[in-house]
């Protein structure tokens, strides 16, 4: 009688404890919005090198800036790494036109610009991915798109220049 009980007891508190356990008003922590990126991953903040040369296209990452120079004939244009809830406004124009965000896609950081009214090569998709040269391993930073590559940055000068021959 007294095992009996008891399992009667035991039934009916878990029971009623699963039950609370799904009706609890805490479980929506996963619908929650998300937000793009604060800083770049660590990974990614470099000098990175597309062409050699002097005037070469380059990329400089830090924690919260982007400089970028794809035009041989210009310097270095500066981007500020701006964080924001996601899904966006529907009007970006009150923030600064060279304000970027990153979002972590598909196993690649993507970058965008805020304000929508110009088109950079800036914008895209990119990962680091490693690279065999002379018997050792080096960092690249490959910009993709559709699971292509696009372009490819390297650490020095001297590596774009060996392999965009």
């Amino acid at each position: 009688m007294k095992l009996t009980q008891a399992l009667a007891l035991v039934t009916v508190t878990t029971g009623l404890g699963l039950a609370g356990a799904i009706t609890l008003p805490g479980n929506t922590t996963q619908a929650a919005a998300k937000s793009t990126l604060k800083t770049f991953p660590k990974a990614f903040r470099h000098n990175w090198y597309m062409t050699a040369g002097k005037r070469g296209n380059a990329m400089k990452i830090t924690a919260k800036t982007n400089r970028m120079r794809y035009n041989t004939d210009t310097g270095f244009v500066k981007f500020n790494l701006h964080a924001h809830k996601r899904p966006f406004p529907n009007n970006k124009n009150k923030y600064k036109p060279l304000w970027i965000y990153a979002k972590k896609q598909h196993g690649t950081v993507h970058i965008g610009l805020w304000n929508k009214s110009v088109t950079l090569p800036l914008e895209g998709s990119y990962r680091v991915r490693t690279k065999t040269y002379r018997n050792r391993k080096i960092k690249v930073l490959q910009k993709v798109s559709g699971g292509h590559v696009d372009s490819t940055y390297y650490t020095t000068k001297k590596l774009a220049a060996h392999f965009n021959k």
